[in-house]
């Protein structure tokens, strides 16, 4: 990875184009370009209206690769007057002024646009930025698909007000000219200045830039494609009341950059009927479906995709994003390059490339959006056809569009049956299990055994909660029992076992089981642990485990609910209120029998009590009692006996000391005092004694907190004599100072 640099700088950007050597890097184009410029710069008038020339202009340029620009322009180099308007042009002096020279190369593309219009059916962007730079080398660049050259542009002079294609391109070669000095007008030399912008965009631009990729580039100027994996892909497009027109009006206001606040408020008089919650999902689609705005720091500005869209408002500078990183763009475009086809048969076919299109609504979306950007059309006879620009990007498809698995969605007969219990846990062989689980950690036998046998000793209610100390291991023993279990059954862990890290807010069950998308009413959004016990409820045999880690961030009563009752009452999992199956998720589910759910749970101010309601239904494990004998790597830190020795001792004694009040610490903070000493006995003039009063200050000591009361003493003077044996200065002072707190306000913390 490229680091990044501020091209702002001249001495940085002069810095880094002295370290590139184009002919070195690249010989075979650069020698090539040489080529090409003298035949170009070798041409009389005559010569350069012939059609032969105007071919290896338009068609065989080696300034850079054709890419995404494989527009036909032969109608265009058929028509003699064509060809002799572009020569014709080309000849003219370049004026010195350089507002004249920039209005004099607008006029030459503007030109070239123009007459594009009269003889093709698509303007060729690249191909006019190609013919440009052959014709002057000294003021255009190497760099002729127009994103990239405004990406670079950007990382030379900052974000600028609609500088336009061809200044982008005068104010980097003039920027080159300053930095470098001016270049005769030999073709080598021209060559190797024009490339230079393209070689510092591919090492040090595109590499470190935060936008979404489609493309991928090479060190001659090609760009293809860069198609993302299905299973990575977005599901379809989301429809937006006015469509393109919309996104460019969005874009417009984010100009000069905008908060969120300010953003809602011209969304909420754009479209005054739409309720927040779908105009926060609208700037969603803007910044993660369309990709044209970003957000930094609570501001809201285009990309560079976005500013281009704006500029140009041509559709085509989106479609790249499409093709590669939305799901069924390239198998549509793919089978109508094979034949016509009706909608019916297109929707089958994206529903066949994602089994959860259950309804036509998304595939129907998708189409109306491909119909938008101008990449297919429907005939009067209702069936579909390329366009002309359709047919120049599916050329671009370079790969075989991929399907998604057909997964267990809930539809299966299984479901209508009753939960049973088809899973018996007699079979386990509880020794073999318990092994697996303690192997080479801290825990007991006895723990494990409690957790399994607390877990399935009811026959639907499997629900246990590990609370305590953090730090003390919850988590990794409810993987490591989840893993053990199911490999029993001969069931991999990784599709068996699922990881749910609560979060802080959660008033229902939505970030559980999904919701039905505001903005698209006819769109189910899915969580992971939907899919997940939708999977189980098809395999009601084997055994599946779910760990809320941290379930108390928020009150499990509350988004955990549904769960509460049905694994009580042994009543259906209801998942909606829609029809029986909404958008591929059925609307109950017999409650799965098979599934147990283990809660991680730590007790401090951060978090929520539990009520009766969950602690009536759960099986519940204390994780308090520290022994740092049980501690089973001691060993393999490297430090040496004596030195392991102290720290087992200073340890030992704080863990005693503290324990009494619950401010001791668990098997993460050992760890962590064993790896910061291991890496320290590294440092220059280390020092045992001080290596430890550091971590112990860090990793230990901002836990304590309290009321006055006479344990609370007790442990603090304890603590003291510890540190004072173990010549810990630092961290006996500070301790010092929380016990006079205490004395002299009845509280004391760490952090105060």
């Amino acid at each position: 990875m490229a680091t990044q640099l501020n091209f702002t700088e001249d001495e940085t950007l002069k810095a880094t184009l002295e370290g590139i050597k184009p002919f070195e890097r690249n010989p075979d184009w650069l020698s090539g370009l040489t080529a090409f410029l003298e035949f170009v710069q070798s041409a009389d008038l005559e010569t350069r209206k012939t059609r032969e020339f105007q071919q290896v202009l338009w068609e065989e340029s080696r300034v850079s690769g054709v890419g995404m620009g494989t527009v036909d322009v032969s109608a265009a180099l058929e028509a003699p007057e064509f060809c002799e308007w572009v020569a014709e042009q080309s000849v003219r002096p370049v004026p010195e002024d350089p507002e004249a020279r920039l209005a004099f190369f607008q006029a030459f593309h503007d030109g070239l646009v123009s007459q594009m219009k009269t003889y093709c059916k698509r303007v060729a962007w690249v191909k006019i930025f190609r013919v440009l730079a052959a014709f002057y080398p000294r003021y255009f660049t190497t760099i002729t698909y127009r994103r990239m050259a405004l990406e670079c542009h950007r990382a030379w002079f900052g974000k600028q007000k609609k500088p336009g294609g061809v200044k982008r391109q005068l104010d980097l070669m003039t920027r080159l000219h300053d930095l470098l000095g001016p270049p005769d007008d030999s073709p080598r030399l021209l060559a190797e200045r024009m490339t230079l912008p393209w070689m510092v965009y591919q090492e040090y631009v595109q590499s470190v830039s935060t936008e979404a990729e489609a493309e991928t580039t090479t060190d001659q100027g090609e760009i293809t494609l860069k198609p993302l994996p299905a299973l990575q892909r977005r599901k379809g497009f989301t429809s937006i009341r006015g469509g393109l027109a919309s996104i460019i009006s969005a874009l417009s206001f984010v100009v000069d950059g905008v908060s969120r606040e300010e953003l809602m408020d011209y969304l909420r008089s754009e479209l005054p009927d739409y309720r927040d919650s779908s105009l926060r999902t609208l700037i969603t689609i803007l910044k993660n479906e369309f990709y044209v705005i970003q957000e930094q720091d609570g501001i809201f500005t285009q990309t560079a995709r976005g500013e281009l869209f704006l500029e140009t408002q041509d559709p085509q500078e989106l479609i790249p994003l499409f093709i590669t990183r939305t799901l069924g763009v390239d198998h549509v475009l793919c089978a109508l390059k094979e034949k016509e086809q009706n909608q019916t048969e297109l929707v089958q076919l994206l529903q066949k490339v994602n089994p959860g299109w259950t309804t036509t609504y998304a595939p129907a979306a998708m189409l109306k959006w491909l119909r938008d950007f101008e990449l297919l059309e429907q005939q009067a006879n209702g069936q579909y056809r390329l366009t002309d620009i359709g047919r120049d990007w599916v050329e671009q498809i370079h790969w075989e569009p991929e399907f998604l698995e057909v997964r267990s969605l809930g539809e299966e007969p299984e479901l209508s049956k009753s939960s049973g219990e088809a899973l018996s846990v007699a079979t386990v062989d509880q020794t073999q299990l318990i092994q697996s689980v303690v192997e080479d950690t801290a825990f007991a036998e006895r723990l494990v055994s409690q957790l399994h046998l607390g877990l399935w000793s009811r026959p639907r209610r499997h629900f246990a909660i590990l609370a305590g100390l953090s730090g003390s291991g919850k988590t990794l023993l409810a993987q490591r029992y989840g893993a053990a279990l199911v490999q029993q059954f001969k069931a991999d862990p990784a599709r068996h076992v699922f990881v749910q890290a609560v979060q802080p807010g959660w008033y229902d069950p939505s970030p559980l089981f999904g919701y039905i998308n505001p903005l698209v009413p006819e769109k189910y959004e899915r969580s992971g642990l939907l899919d997940f016990l939708l999977q189980a409820s098809n395999h009601p045999e084997q055994p599946f485990v779910v760990i809320l880690d941290e379930m108390n961030l928020s009150h499990p009563e509350h988004y955990f609910a549904p769960v509460l009752s049905s694994m009580e009452s042994g009543d259906q999992l209801r998942l909606h209120d829609e029809a029986d199956t909404f958008d591929g998720v059925p609307k109950v589910i017999p409650f799965p029998a098979n599934v147990a759910f283990i809660g991680t749970v730590n007790m401090d101010e951060t978090t929520h009590g539990l009520s009766d309601k969950v602690l009536d239904r759960a099986f519940t494990l204390e994780f308090w009692d520290i022994d740092l004998a049980d501690y089973p790597r001691w060993e393999q830190f490297g430090l040496e006996p004596a030195q392991l020795a102290e720290v087992r001792q200073c340890l030992s004694g704080l863990l005693t000391a503290l324990a009494p009040e619950r401010l001791h610490f668990g098997w993460r903070s050992v760890e962590d005092v064993l790896s910061y000493l291991q890496l320290a006995r590294e440092a220059p003039n280390f020092s045992m004694r001080e290596a430890l009063d550091d971590v112990v200050y860090a990793r230990i000591l901002p836990k304590l907190r309290g009321s006055e009361s006479e344990r609370l003493q007790a442990a603090l003077t304890q603590a003291l004599t510890v540190l004072d044996q173990h010549g810990l200065s630092r961290c006996k002072a500070k301790v010092q100072a929380l016990k006079t707190d205490l004395s002299d306000t009845g509280m004391m913390r760490f952090w105060r």
